[in-house]
This record gives structure tokens, C-alpha cells and sequence, in this order.
């Protein structure tokens, strides 16, 4: 690559790199979403040098100090920001000192110093391949009695909307939207943002089938799930136990098997589908995209150098 190139233009030179010739630690390319991610840091940097007059040829172990500085305004404590910008400064300027615009790599003497959190486990999770078979067991059949069907919707409902378990108890007949396309309209709750959240595909007609059954039950309260034909709402307990035991029928496990473990793997697949972490908060009411980056950190770059594992143990 032309060297002009960075000095004239970073950012056009760091993307042209990625696409080009960059490549993780087992010197595969890196994959579309990690060129993304890679190339918005560079240029969160790039600007960061640009406002101090400093170049990509010239920044030290002061400027990476700095920046984080800046950086730790905007990121909660304990998470692999920092050490995933680091990696990308150590590979960013090993590639400038074979290219001659530097001779150092100031990257190098921080990487030590960081490493994955440990203080933060893992969020729980299903593999494709579990997610898949829980969502083949949401279908449609011949359900010897409302409650069976009702405790599959609710693995429905859990898997294929990312709510959480109070938000599902406090659902009204009224929320749930049947038509073409099946939604779900879920109340603010505390910190968690009102919204209408479209239901997944596999999801869709077990709760319409559901939520015709439902109306037909000559309850007086307004809740889409109930525990008793008195209308008496779901126990967070049971909710629990609709989940381990539809877990158990696809030989499926997690040690944590509780209704956070549907909303966990509802939100990676989006992830895995490519929504950004932007879009997986709003579907799950969070102003925060924590979780999303935290969930999204579980996801193995076939090209990335990043060590990470998911987790479903």
C-alpha cells in the first residue's frame, strides 16, 4: 500500500488496508462486521489525534493514554474496550513500522497491562444449534390441554421477543398485535424503555394461535398469560419451569436456565443476524448498549485475534 496514502488520508488508508491485506492473528481476513467495528475505532482515534495535531506516525504511550482517558468517559468500567483498542493499535502500528512511517510501537509495552475482564461472568446463552431446536419445538400441534399450550407460548414469546419475564406478566391480551406481521407492545418498566417489539418468525403462529385461545377463555382480567382460569397472574417461579422444561425436550442446558437465558439468546442472534448493538438495545429496551456489547463479545471472529469464548455453561 502507498505509504502518501497515510499520511494525506488515514482513514481512507486504514480502510483500504482492512479490505486489502489485514489479518488476525491466525492470518485469516478479517470478517465484514469486524472491518466495520475495526474501521469506526481507527477513526475514533484518528480523530483524537487530529484534535491534539498529532499524526498516526508520531502518537506514543502518552497519546494511547490520553485517548483512553477520553474513552473511559463514555465506557463503563470493566469492560474489553480498552485491550480491544490496543490490539488494534499493536497490529495498526507493526503494519506503519513495515511500511517505514515508524519505528516504534508504542501498543506493544501497554498489552500486558490489560486483560478480559474477569470480574463480569459471561451472560448465559443457547448455541445456534440449541436455539434452533427450542425454536422447532414452538410450534404448532395438538396440545392436550390450554396450560401445555400456554407454558410453549410463553417459551414462544420469551425466545422470540427478548422480554423479560416480568415484562411477559405484565402483558394484556390488548399487547399482543396477530396480524400479518405479530407484535408485541411491552410497558415501561423501570429503567427499560416502552416499545413494540415485532415477533421472530418461528414464534408467530403459536401465539397467534394462542392469543385466539386466550380470548376465548371467559376471564375478566386482561393478561395475555395467567396462571389460573381465575386470571391470576404468572409466578416468576413457573415461568421458570416452562423454560427448564422445554429445555429439557430439546437436551438443552445452561447454568443459568432461567427466563434471562431465552432474552440472552434472543439478543446474540439478532447480533449474529447483523443488527448492530444499537438496534439489539432498542429491542430490548435498554438505553444502554451494554449488554448488547457484552453479548456480542461472545461472539468468535474467525478472523479476529480477540480470545473469546461464548458460554452456555
Amino acid at each position: 500500500m502507498n505509504a502518501d496514502l497515510w499520511r494525506s488520508d488515514p482513514e481512507t488508508a486504514y480502510g483500504e488496508w482492512q479490505r486489502a491485506e489485514a489479518t488476525g492473528a491466525d492470518r485469516r481476513a478479517f470478517s465484514e462486521r469486524s472491518i466495520v467495528q475495526h474501521r469506526s475505532m481507527f477513526a475514533r482515534f484518528q480523530r483524537y489525534l487530529t484534535s491534539r495535531g498529532v499524526t498516526v506516525a508520531e502518537f506514543g504511550t502518552d497519546h494511547i493514554d490520553g485517548f483512553f482517558a477520553d474513552l473511559d468517559r463514555d465506557c463503563a468500567p470493566g469492560t474489553s474496550t480498552r485491550l480491544r483498542y490496543l490490539k488494534l493499535l499493536d497490529r495498526l502500528s507493526r503494519h506503519l513500522a513495515l511500511l517505514g512511517l515508524r519505528a516504534d510501537n508504542p501498543a506493544a509495552s501497554l498489552l500486558p497491562q490489560e486483560h478480559w475482564p474477569e470480574d463480569e461472568p459471561m451472560p448465559v446463552f443457547l448455541w445456534p444449534d440449541e436455539d434452533a431446536r427450542l425454536q422447532e419445538l414452538c410450534r404448532v400441534v395438538d396440545f392436550e390441554s390450554f396450560k401445555e399450550m400456554r407454558n410453549r407460548a410463553i417459551v414462544a414469546m420469551l425466545l422470540g421477543t427478548g422480554i423479560t419475564a416480568a415484562e411477559l406478566a405484565a402483558v394484556t391480551v390488548d399487547d399482543l398485535e396477530v396480524g400479518a406481521r405479530p407484535s408485541v407492545f411491552v410497558r415501561k418498566r423501570g429503567p427499560r424503555l416502552a416499545r413494540r417489539v415485532p415477533v421472530d418468525g418461528f414464534a408467530a403462529e403459536l401465539l397467534r394461535a394462542y392469543g385466539k385461545a386466550r380470548i376465548g377463555l371467559s376471564v375478566s382480567d386482561g393478561l395475555l398469560f395467567i396462571a389460573t382460569a381465575g386470571g391470576k397472574p404468572m409466578k416468576p417461579a413457573t415461568l421458570g419451569q416452562c423454560v427448564r422444561a422445554a429445555l429439557r425436550l430439546v437436551d438443552a442446558a445452561a447454568t443459568d436456565e432461567s427466563p434471562r437465558l431465552l432474552r440472552n439468546t434472543y439478543g446474540r442472534r439478532h447480533l449474529l443476524e447483523g443488527k448492530t448493538n444499537e438496534q439489539v438495545s432498542n429491542l430490548l429496551g435498554l438505553s444502554s448498549h451494554r449488554t448488547a456489547t457484552r453479548l456480542r463479545e461472545t461472539i468468535a471472529d474467525p478472523g479476529d485475534d480477540d480470545d473469546q469464548t461464548g458460554a452456555t455453561a
